[in-house]
């Protein structure tokens, strides 16, 4: 007969066990270790700790590790996550992966407001056929399997491409179908890289050739890098790997002109020098074009000026609520290009900054005066000799190239969307500049939101807030507080009598506004993860087993150390291993691993 004391010792040191099971699962899944390594882990645990009665009774395998993060601790986030979005306003994200293994993946991401606009991951859905109408397709059946209402769905990002985002036959055509005030904004990191590439392509040289040809002629190679080294030595330049530059990754162009231009003298010397150098292809093409000043001035001058548009791609890549400062910063970087080749004068006598006249030559500003940087002016004095054919030549591409970014920016950007411009009244420090009846238009143009009986108590509401002083709010920085961070904390803000909420709907509307995603950023970032997590010796793991890891990596934000199991973790992994033994007696014989 079990005593007591000794029965609830043992439930103590099982529930211990678990736990312990749990952490050293989630700790696979974050650090992206084979499965194969719990089974050495077990038996290593026991010989590690032999005093301790929890690793003796350690057991988890990879089976059970496997288990534990399908059955327990995937299951657990995504309850979570899919409980929100089935009551309160959410914004949907996707994106296409490329082809690995024969299969594309469509990255389902949601964005919901809890204390903070948090993005969560929701599924991998595999999506071979690319079309509009089997992307929604994949949508629908998401969000019909997790029984999320598309009314919460108010808005929708994903990159620019038409099946995306055409007018017809697109999968946001097909969204307004079952979701008719649904917001569609675009990604502006693809936009504003869309505007990097049609300015770049202006240039009469081949910038990104270049680059593409010098990281391929070294990639691989350890007897060609090791040559290098000499050069490098010799012209006493620092060290540092040549960058790979890819079209489609957003802020590669300014990190691969900057390393180029590092190692120009040695990259110069040594393809002028290497035994290759007469013969037609790469090597001679590189050769040739280290050579030629006026490639040297395009790369000094893309140098000045790629910050400017990788900074503006950069801050709508947060996680925090950036979309409130969109219409001013889009105007304050329309404004450096334009400073950069137009008047000033001009610029500050228009009205409205997309209307100005760049493409008439006689508001542009001279030869001497043209924005092309320091390092791109000193160049030209000191090599005023080697410049002189190509000086003009150069002048002219730097136009041509100042009005090909502003062209697409001024053709792709919202400079003249209605919610974008309204977004500002989310940012406290403008309150006083905000006109109350704008609120009330944001409010209406998301009506799943806010209803027609409430749009009176939102004006209200807002007037009120205008008057409140600011030590009756929550603390505001600007520059330093994340918008989200301010609109979680305005629900502390009671009525002195009743302790209610005090601008009950104005925080609704606020916090729902919170969800728009800045850009696309956070698909590109789950095929990166996604990346780490499928390697070629993990190749071959299922789609569910796939989503289960994606689901704790991208859904928990405490390091593995740090994580707590909840007791409805430690209840369904106790019966994780016993579920999957079962299922696996019940399944036909020919079907067992």
């Amino acid at each position: 007969m079990v005593s007591l004391p000794s029965f609830f010792t043992k439930q103590t040191d099982d529930q211990a066990v678990i736990t312990a099971e749990c952490l050293f699962a989630n700790f696979i899944c974050e650090h992206n270790l084979s499965f194969n390594t719990a089974d050495h882990f077990t038996k290593l645990c026991k010989q590690m700790f032999p005093d301790s009665k929890i690793a003796q009774k350690f057991h988890c395998g990879r089976t059970k590790t496997t288990q534990i993060i399908k059955r327990s601790l995937a299951p657990v986030l995504k309850e979570e996550v899919v409980e929100h979005c089935q009551s309160h306003p959410f914004s949907l994200s996707c994106d296409e992966s490329n082809d690995h293994n024969g299969e594309k993946s469509l990255a389902i991401l949601v964005r919901y407001f809890d204390k903070l606009a948090t993005t969560k991951f929701l599924a991998l859905p595999i999506c071979n056929i690319g079309t509009g109408q089997n992307i929604f397709h994949h949508l629908n059946q998401v969000l019909t399997d997790y029984d999320i209402p598309w009314r919460n769905c108010i808005s929708f990002m994903s990159d620019n491409c038409s099946v995306m985002t055409g007018r017809h036959n697109s999968v946001i055509s097909r969204i307004r179908e079952v979701q008719p005030d649904i917001f569609d904004l675009g990604c502006v990191c693809h936009l504003a890289n869309l505007c990097t590439v049609a300015a770049v392509k202006t240039i009469p040289l081949p910038v990104e050739d270049l680059l593409i040809d010098i990281f391929y002629h070294f990639h691989h190679s350890a007897k060609r890098t090791e040559e290098y080294k000499e050069f490098l030595d010799f012209l006493n330049i620092e060290p540092a790997k040549i960058l790979k530059h890819c079209s489609t990754r957003w802020l590669s162009l300014q990190r691969a002109v900057e390393r180029t231009l590092h190692h120009w003298p040695a990259l110069k010397s040594y393809f002028l020098s290497h035994e290759d150098v007469e013969k037609p292809g790469r090597v001679k093409r590189c050769a040739d074009l280290l050579s030629n000043s006026e490639m040297l001035l395009y790369f000094h001058f893309l140098q000045f000026i790629l910050p400017f548009l990788v900074e503006f791609n950069t801050m709508f890549q947060a996680d925090d609520t950036r979309l409130p400062y969109l219409g001013k910063e889009m105007q304050q970087l329309l404004r450096k290009l334009l400073g950069k080749f137009v008047l000033a004068k001009t610029i500050r006598e228009a009205e409205d900054v997309t209307a100005v006249p760049y493409r008439d030559t006689t508001v542009h500003l001279k030869d001497p005066y043209l924005a092309v940087g320091l390092c791109t002016r000193a160049y030209l004095s000191e090599h005023d000799e080697d410049t002189q054919g190509v000086t003009a030549r150069f002048f002219s591409s730097v136009r041509r190239f100042y009005i090909a970014a502003v062209d697409k920016m001024v053709k792709k950007f919202p400079f003249h969307d209605p919610v974008i411009n309204k977004l500002q009244f989310l940012v406290p420090s403008s309150r006083d500049h905000v006109n109350p009846a704008d609120v009330v238009e944001i409010g209406k143009r998301f009506p799943s939101v806010i209803q027609d009986g409430q749009l009176g108590t939102l004006e209200e509401e807002y007037r009120e807030f205008q008057l409140c002083p600011d030590a009756d709010l929550p603390k505001w920085e600007d520059g330093k507080t994340p918008v989200d961070s301010f609109w979680g904390g305005i629900a502390s803000c009671k009525t002195a009598v009743t302790r209610s909420m005090r601008f009950p709907i104005l925080y609704k509307l606020a916090t729902s506004l919170c969800t728009l995603p800045n850009s696309n950023a956070d698909c590109e970032r789950v095929f990166s993860v996604l990346r780490k997590v499928q390697t070629d010796q993990r190749s071959l793991l299922d789609r569910s087993t796939l989503s289960a890891l994606l689901t704790c990596k991208l859904n928990r934000d405490e390091d593995c150390y740090n994580y707590k199991p909840s007791t409805t973790t430690l209840a369904t992994a106790k019966s994780a291993c016993v579920s999957y033994n079962k299922e696996l007696s019940c399944s036909p014989s020919i079907f067992r691993d």
